[in-house]
């Protein structure tokens, strides 16, 4: 473990690292509860439609926002992404630029609740200004080992003391973002399934 540590970087995100950091947010986010509702029941297939959905938000993130991996040594474990106040709104063009990986990564009703998953997210989105953070992934064989919490102390210290907002879909996630600072300001039902929208507010001189 202490070799791990010693190796361990966080760095800005380079285009041509898309491909893997894509992978890996399907991988670690596959048995999300929403992602369960809107992608399928059938985890392989699951997953590959994931990683056709994270083609186009990576993207998005990536060009709109900053997107960072953590690494140890050479290989990606974990992937933040963070957007600076007022710009998590994604513009009529972003929107239609995500069009294909969304038509890609499912269909029918599922592309139904999509949307609806999306939207109702988008429409409690935090009015005060803020850093969005999400995705934050780390991948499955390196979970539960400082990573996730080195993440979010790199996004709070980003952030430079502002208000830090994010959502999540799993109750185990919300112990984790309680112990840094975060608190729950609503719990909207997305799918047949809770959803927790939490703020971890602006430091005080």
């Amino acid at each position: 473990m202490a070799q791990r540590e010693a190796t361990r970087t966080i760095q800005a995100l380079q285009h041509k690292e898309l491909s893997v950091a894509v992978e890996l947010c399907a991988r670690a986010m596959s048995d999300n509860p929403i992602h369960i509702r809107v992608f399928g029941t059938v985890s392989e297939q699951r997953v590959q439609r994931l990683v056709r959905f994270f083609t186009g938000m990576l993207a998005y993130v990536h060009r709109k926002g900053h997107l960072y991996g953590a690494y140890m040594g050479q290989d990606l474990v974990g992937v933040i992404g963070l957007f600076p106040p007022n710009q998590c709104s994604p513009t009529t063009l972003d929107l239609l630029r995500l069009v294909p990986s969304f038509l890609l990564s499912t269909h029918g009703f599922r592309l139904g609740r999509l949307a609806r998953w999306l939207s109702i997210w988008a429409k409690k989105d935090l009015a005060q200004p803020h850093w969005h953070l999400g995705p934050l992934a780390v991948d499955p064989a390196w979970q539960r080992q400082g990573i996730g919490s080195q993440l979010l102390e790199f996004a709070s210290e980003k952030g430079q003391g502002d208000c830090l907002y994010l959502e999540t879909d799993k109750i185990e996630n919300v112990r984790f973002y309680e112990k840094y600072g975060f608190v729950t300001l609503s719990t909207p039902m997305v799918l047949g399934t809770t959803s927790w929208l939490m703020m971890k507010k602006a430091a005080t001189n």
